[in-house]
């Protein structure tokens, strides 16, 4: 019965220092990839910045980016690999909310080879009110300061 207890109390000290281990790790991106098409990141807002990195298969080949959001598609570029890598990236940085597809063509040799797309969700930027800005501490210092006020002396 010893025996037992023993290997119950290593399984639970094991288990603890597992979850321990879990909860200090960095948490990973949740990147989105398709067919060798990466949007990085996770919860997608408009104004950040993000990488879309496609695999080109080669230095030579050249790839174009388009965003389809409501319907309109507009490129937003051509990415070109660096070097001897056969992966290129291009900044995207959302400017609407919503649904957006983002597709590839590959400008391999005389044809262009289309890839994703790759579905992200864009969530409105937050919009908050700052009340701890240096405008609104002054404004209320200013309102300690100035005016009239029965204590005040007019020379």
């Amino acid at each position: 019965m010893t025996n037992i207890r023993s290997i119950g109390v290593s399984a639970v000290g094991i288990a603890a220092l597992s979850a321990a281990a879990a909860l200090t790790a960095p948490f990973a991106a949740a990147d989105t990839t398709v067919s060798g098409l990466t949007v990085s990141g996770s919860g997608y807002t408009v104004g950040q910045t993000y990488t879309i990195t496609v695999v080109t298969g080669s230095p030579s080949t050249t790839a174009t980016i388009f965003d389809t959001v409501a319907g309109n598609t507009v490129s937003l570029g051509t990415a070109t690999p660096s070097g001897t890598s056969t992966s290129a990236a291009i900044y995207w940085t959302p400017s609407a909310a919503g649904a957006h597809h983002i597709s590839v063509t590959v400008n391999a040799a005389s044809q262009g080879l289309t890839v994703g797309p790759v579905d992200v969700t864009v969530a409105a930027a937050s919009t908050s009110t700052d009340s701890g800005s240096a405008t609104s501490v002054l404004s209320g210092l200013s309102g300690m300061f100035g005016g009239s006020s029965a204590n005040s002396r007019v020379s």
